[in-house]
């Protein structure tokens, strides 16, 4: 990844690549401003304006593809249509407020960092065992207590958990390692 860059979202100023932790907030959290999901570490900012971008966020492929919705290509949106405010992540549930991707024959919509979640994860909340991501009917998250139709599921145990829980933090997926 180049260290500097140029980014039509922000064109005032480059953004620079590191990770900006400071000591008011010891992880290093963040707001996207270009999908406007919470990150933490390593991203692109401008200090001047306070603005950030995930690394996949500024400089995303025009299209994608995910594992669970491999039927079309999902292509990249870069804001949300005014007529359709109520759009929502398809894997981890909250709401849509900048760019995405989006499967327009069947109306598949996921965050950019969404779009890059592990198929197995392990949890701190259920280290015993690998979690498999998997959709299915509603069942209860073992961290939250709410219903969860996308989620990280033990096969042994039973455990659930939503993607934005696996992590047993309030991090969202946008912070769950890839596996190797």
């Amino acid at each position: 990844m180049p260290k500097t860059i140029r980014h039509d979202a922000h064109k005032e100023h480059p953004l620079l690549l590191g990770d900006f932790g400071r000591s008011s907030d010891a992880h290093g959290a963040f707001t996207c401003d270009g999908c406007g999901c919470p990150g933490a570490g390593p991203r692109y900012r401008c200090d001047a304006c306070d603005f950030d971008l995930h690394e996949l966020c500024a400089t995303p492929p025009g299209t994608a593809s995910f594992f669970f919705h491999g039927q079309h290509p999902l292509a990249l949106e870069l804001a949300v249509d005014d007529r359709d405010p109520a759009r929502r992540c398809d894997i981890c549930n909250t709401d849509i407020r900048g760019m995405h991707y989006r499967c327009r024959p069947c109306g598949f919509d996921v965050h950019p960092v969404c779009s890059q979640l592990p198929g197995a994860a392990v949890s701190p909340l259920h280290p015993e065992h690998l979690v498999m991501l998997s959709v299915d009917g509603p069942e209860e998250c073992a961290r939250c207590g709410a219903d969860c139709v996308w989620r990280y599921r033990c096969g042994v145990c039973g455990f659930n958990l939503h993607p934005k829980c696996l992590l047993g933090t309030d991090q969202t997926p946008l912070n769950i390692p890839k596996s190797n």
